[in-house]
């Protein structure tokens, strides 16, 4: 897996990269707004659906800073509680589904307050989404 960064100073985002995923090439592009951040994935050379994550439970960074995290545990499993609206696009549960699953497995659930995302896939398994939930890890968070 090679990732290619663009500098900030030329592209605009904070960052923004293509990684060869399961033979894909995926692009990633990640901005952090003062009131929310915006990602995008997206294997289809073009932009998806668009969907807002709001947040359900908020989180008190002077008490608990991380009062809405996931319990990744197979018996005991939680997920992040978020309400998700479709922007712009063509709503899917699958592409709802990826989302949830990369919110749940990155450190996407440590926004601060609302997400914008954009997950545009040729197939949503989890093996991409594994794979994308590490690059994510590694080449964002």
């Amino acid at each position: 897996m090679s990732v290619f960064e663009t500098k900030n100073d030329k592209c605009g985002f904070h960052k923004q990269f293509a990684v060869d995923i399961n033979g894909n090439n995926t692009e990633f592009v990640f901005h952090e707004f003062e009131n929310k951040w915006m990602l995008l994935i997206t294997q289809l050379g073009k932009l998806p659906a668009f969907y807002n994550v709001a947040f359900d439970v908020k989180r008190d960074h002077r008490v608990l800073p991380f009062t809405h995290g996931p319990v990744d545990d197979p018996e005991f499993h939680v997920s992040v509680p978020v309400t998700m609206t479709c922007c712009m696009g063509v709503d899917s549960d699958e592409i709802r589904g990826g989302i949830q699953f990369l919110i749940n497995k990155t450190a996407i659930n440590k926004c601060p307050s609302e997400l914008l995302i954009a997950l545009g896939l040729k197939k949503i398994e989890s093996e991409d989404l594994r794979a994308i939930a590490k690059v994510l890890e590694n080449g964002i968070f």
